[in-house]
């Protein structure tokens, strides 16, 4: 299952999909008007994974076709990266299938480096653990910030000229 679902797209992809060393990167106007680009990865277990940002927000989501979430429940989790990074977190289900974890988004963090240069993401539930290997995520994140940047173009603004038909 793709999580193309978690950037609530309209109707017309804006970017992508591009293959980023097994990782999916897409980018789109969503419901709220707003440009929110994804990269994500299916593993093993069923479980897609996903980081999802706008120019202001970052978001971690789980999807799980298995899955029956309440929409809006929040869980307790426990994230983290190596050594790198360990917090507990309050996630929500965005949808059946959706868990979500949503973040302010702060270049050069420290869960962003974390992520970029980690290589297990460790997250901790109730009844479950869950482990993903962030192989090439430093390659997918990075990523995000190009797609936003082609989400923020404007053909109105002094600079070269392009005509098309």
């Amino acid at each position: 299952m793709n999580l193309a679902g978690i950037l609530v797209l309209a109707a017309v992809q804006n970017y992508g999909p591009f293959d980023i060393n097994g990782w999916e990167l897409r980018g789109a106007v969503n419901n709220e008007g707003a440009y929110v680009c994804s990269v994500s990865i299916p593993y093993n277990s069923g479980i897609d994974l996903a980081f999802v940002r706008s120019a202001s927000t970052f978001r971690i989501a789980l999807q799980n076709s298995d899955w029956a979430l309440d929409e809006g429940q929040r869980y307790s989790l426990s994230l983290r990266v190596d050594n790198r990074f360990s917090q507990t977190v309050t996630a929500h289900a965005a949808g059946g299938q959706t868990l979500a974890i949503d973040y302010d988004y702060v270049p050069n963090s420290q869960l962003e480096n974390a992520l970029i240069y980690g290589n297990i993401l460790h997250v901790t539930a109730q009844q479950a653990d869950f482990q993903f290997a962030l192989t090439n995520s430093s390659r997918a994140l990075p990523g995000l910030e190009t797609c936003l940047q082609q989400g923020r173009r404007n053909p109105f603004a002094a600079g070269p000229k392009q005509i098309t038909d």
